[in-house]
């Protein structure tokens, strides 16, 4: 895995790859329906610049020892994406409103600071406990949060766009890397989305290939989910497939049937079961 350093020179690369690819969308992309359900291109966009304000100062009181919520944030570790869905939605469409003709430079500004902070985290501070509604965070896991961030929703405005439209390659290592500190943690709470309570435990046995490899099991169980290393105990359904779409069910940007349609994803298991897996998959 690249380190920090690398991490954070590669996503400031990206951040202004995606920054020249929106200021040459034609005017009227920037109306069109994107990839999730309630924003235009432009509330995408809206969002990106609200995260990075968001980043940019958990992070900078994060080291300086404060890890209290902002006003009007719920305490850390109180809120999921399932429960932050609404706000998060309406705040990108309010900011869109607000900044109007001054999206998109407010974006480079707001993006450029981010990369500047993230870049200023040094070793010793890394490992120090930020504010995140979904439960303390360490500074040092914020490049790999915006990578996803940016990442994702590129791609939102592109696979409406561009049918064919992938992610971004470099992120790839980043996010694997996200997913892989959830797996040392044991959770993968932002990503899940409670559903019905099952009558036993459900586990998802996923094979990633690459480029970036994992083998590991989602486990289920009601309104619970772990991420755990491929063990002796029996998968219900298992997966095989590469990095691009393993990440794109694990954010609900990818649905098991589509995937498996489109020959990206391989199957074994309980139908019923692989059908039910993006009910809790969902991701903002």
């Amino acid at each position: 895995m690249d380190s920090y350093e690398d991490r954070v020179v590669l996503l400031r690369s990206d951040s202004e790859r995606f920054a020249q690819y929106v200021s040459a969308l034609p005017d009227e992309a920037w109306g069109r329906q994107s990839a999730c359900d309630r924003w235009q291109v432009a509330d995408v966009v809206a969002h990106l610049v609200g995260v990075a304000e968001f980043y940019a100062g958990t992070v900078t009181r994060g080291i300086q020892g404060d890890t209290s919520a902002p006003e009007g944030r719920a305490p850390a570790g109180s809120a999921s994406a399932a429960s932050s869905a609404e706000g998060i939605a309406l705040g990108a469409l309010a900011n869109r409103e607000r900044l109007g003709a001054e999206l998109l430079a407010t974006f480079r500004a707001k993006d450029g600071h981010l990369n500047d902070v993230l870049a200023g985290v040094q070793p010793q501070d890394r490992d120090k406990p930020c504010y995140h509604p979904g439960g303390f965070v360490p500074a040092g896991n914020f490049v790999d949060m915006r990578f996803k961030e940016l990442a994702l929703h590129e791609w939102d405005i592109r696979s409406a766009l561009e049918p064919e439209a992938g992610l971004s390659p470099a992120s790839l290592p980043s996010m694997m890397h996200l997913i892989s500190n959830s797996l040392a943690s044991g959770s993968l709470p932002w990503a899940f989305w409670p559903g019905p309570d099952l009558p036993a435990s459900a586990r998802f046995r996923f094979d990633v290939t690459g480029p970036v490899q994992l083998k590991a099991d989602v486990a289920v169980e009601g309104d619970k989910v772990r991420l755990e290393g491929s063990g002796e105990a029996p998968a219900d359904v298992s997966f095989r497939c590469d990095t691009e779409t393993f990440v794109l069910l694990m954010y609900g940007r990818l649905a098991p049937a589509s995937a498996i349609k489109k020959g990206r994803l391989e199957a074994e298991g309980g139908s019923e079961l692989t059908e039910q897996f993006s009910q809790w998959f969902k991701g903002i």
